[in-house]
């Protein structure tokens, strides 16, 4: 026989600590994010199981995991207070605003250039919209890590996800410092690097170290380079090359401005790498969240792209 059970109004902070516990499996990082203490959360869920005479928590010192309860109950909290969550927004869209907290994964270099400018105009004509930006260099899986959105080059994104285009188009490009060429003859030609001290970049997510690419003859060419220096950090990187520490390849729009001001020159010009542009993207959806919606047309609008799906 179905019973059905009338949930208590009372019980939507205790669902939804829960629930927040569950998906980060730590108190810490749930009381981060819903701005709470973890005592004030773990008395929370404490409260929740008493009230529902069931464990939902394995805790120890170390780690908090679900039991078979806690496993079954939280697929169906999660799709409850996501299912609330739409009904609030689509008030809200009925309304004519958008409102919500909108999570977006992105690399860092895609924070700098084509949001960060632009967040506090964004944040005058959406005030309802609340952003939660993870800067995160690697491939995350934005649906298991319940992002709204991620950004990338378009051809690291899954072929099942729509993308819209945010920025305009790159090129990887090779600089140095006037300092550093100085000292050293700029290379002419791609067997030159040998002979040079070249910045290299450590992915955080794989561990392995990033091959420069350039082209030749239209192709794609990648080449392995040497030198004292590794980071894992796009910043660190130019800023070892302003320096004068060594050669760094980079995104040109990451350098425009050393460019244009002297303090990095670009070499190996004719071998440049062209790059596609960055791309929002998402899971495909039936109804986009009015919040996405607003991101998408306010940050296109404010680098100049335009759609492409």
């Amino acid at each position: 026989m179905k019973h059905n059970f009338k949930i208590e109004p009372a019980l939507l902070p205790a669902l939804s600590a829960f629930e927040c516990v569950a998906r980060h499996a730590s108190f810490t990082r749930a009381a981060a994010e819903l701005g709470v203490s973890a005592s004030a959360l773990s008395q929370s869920v404490r409260t929740l199981e008493q009230r529902l005479g069931v464990r939902l928590l394995t805790r120890t010192t170390r780690s908090v995991s679900l039991t078979e309860e806690g496993e079954r109950f939280y697929d169906g909290v999660r799709v409850g207070l996501d299912e609330l969550g739409s009904a609030l927004e689509s008030l809200a869209q009925s309304q004519g605003r958008a409102t919500g907290t909108l999570r977006i994964n992105m690399p860092r270099p895609a924070y700098k250039v084509l949001i960060a400018p632009h967040l506090a105009g964004f944040a005058v004509r959406h005030p309802d919209v609340r952003l939660e930006l993870a800067l995160d260099d690697g491939l995350a899986d934005i649906v298991a890590e319940r992002f709204d959105a991620g950004m990338r080059m378009s051809e690291t994104i899954e072929a099942d996800m729509v993308a819209v285009r945010i920025g305009g188009p790159n090129r990887m490009i090779t600089v140095a410092a006037p300092a550093y060429l100085a000292q050293r003859p700029p290379p002419v030609s791609l067997d030159d690097l040998g002979r040079h001290e070249c910045v290299r970049y450590r992915y955080a997510s794989s561990g392995r170290t990033m091959r420069w690419i350039f082209q030749r003859n239209g192709r794609p060419l990648e080449v392995e380079v040497d030198g004292r220096y590794i980071v894992n950090d796009a910043d660190a990187e130019i800023d070892l090359a302003r320096r004068g520490l060594g050669l760094v390849q980079t995104l040109d729009s990451l350098v425009a401005d050393d460019l244009a001001d002297g303090s990095l020159r670009a070499v190996l010009t004719d071998c440049a790498m062209p790059m596609s542009a960055i791309h929002l993207y998402f899971p495909s959806r039936a109804q986009m969240p009015e919040r996405l919606r607003v991101f998408i047309d306010y940050f296109q609008e404010a680098n100049g792209a335009r759609v492409q799906r």
